[in-house]
């Protein structure tokens, strides 16, 4: 995804040059997150309203550059990387829908939701 790396590219050069976004960190960033969870909210109110698909495309954008921004922010500390978040959570969504990417496990397959993420809880505790 050309798309996504470019992306990415800006999210750092921004972090680098911008005088505003360099000298961020996630708890000064804590409440952009909020305001940009809640203004998608809105988005899928307007989308539902009016049909207004273009204010939650933008919404769900700010978002992504939170992700985005967090996770650079992060890697510069060595904590992580957005690779990091993405494998995790596709790890994360594989293992709570064992019924689409994991069909014969019938063990697995007859797990209620809450009984997968009491299993996923489990595996990080050990």
């Amino acid at each position: 995804m050309q798309e996504f790396d470019r992306f990415m590219e800006v999210v750092r050069e921004l972090r680098k040059k911008c005088p505003w976004d360099s000298v961020q960190t996630h708890e000064s960033l804590k409440p952009y997150l909020m305001e940009e969870a809640g203004e998608v909210l809105e988005g899928i109110d307007h989308l539902n309203a009016e049909g207004d698909s273009q204010n939650l495309c933008e919404e769900l954008g700010d978002v992504l550059f939170q992700v985005a921004l967090h996770s650079v922010i992060a890697e510069e500390e060595g904590l992580f990387t957005i690779k990091d978040v993405i494998s995790g959570v596709e790890s994360k969504m594989k293992f709570r829908h064992p019924k689409i990417f994991s069909p014969d496990d019938a063990e697995a397959v007859s797990l209620s939701w809450d009984e997968l993420k009491a299993r996923e809880r489990q595996k990080k505790s050990e």
